[in-house]
């Protein structure tokens, strides 16, 4: 290709880009139509972004307590204290937007453990409970329409009541 050849070539393609006169930059309907398309776009996206958080919240709080409760386990074995007050993952308080807290009816053992939500939130509380002689586990929460909750609500047909516990 020679040189006449590119110039030549390059002439065309510009003239082919550049612009007429009177059609400059974008009109008010292009405009218009982009911004709808971005507003139904993020109507859709900003939803699910939430169910994302709760969900990312629930599993980090799931893994706090299960944390803990190894901790009881190892804590034992190696002849330590097993109070709850003495295991170290559960005396960070505040946790992902839950409370740690001891299980009422484990005693003072490290082998239950309670995440309790921030009120007016819309997650669900979380219990785990360890039998140190068996070894099973027992993981409860209190809404099932919450994140990280699993079951349906069960109604009571005698009394009506409702519950809404689950498991993890």
């Amino acid at each position: 290709m020679t040189l006449l050849e590119s110039f030549l070539i390059n002439k065309r393609v510009l003239k082919t880009l550049s612009t007429k006169q009177g059609e400059e930059g974008f009109s008010l309907v292009e405009l218009v139509v982009v911004i709808a398309v971005l507003a139904i776009l993020s109507a859709v996206a900003i939803p699910a972004f939430v169910g994302v958080q709760a969900r990312a919240r629930a599993s980090a709080v799931k893994n706090g307590l299960v944390n803990g409760v190894k901790e009881c386990v190892v804590r034992a074995s190696d002849f330590d204290s097993t109070l709850f007050a003495d295991a170290q993952s559960f005396s960070a308080g505040s946790f992902q937007g839950y409370t740690m807290g001891q299980e009422a009816s484990s005693g003072d053992t490290c082998y239950a453990a309670t995440a309790t939500a921030a009120a007016g939130s819309g997650d669900s509380n979380f219990t785990i409970v360890m039998n140190p002689q068996t070894g099973l586990v027992s993981k409860t929460c209190s809404d099932v329409g919450a994140a990280g909750c699993n079951g349906t609500p069960v109604t009571d047909p005698v009394t009506g009541v409702t519950t809404t516990d689950g498991n993890w």
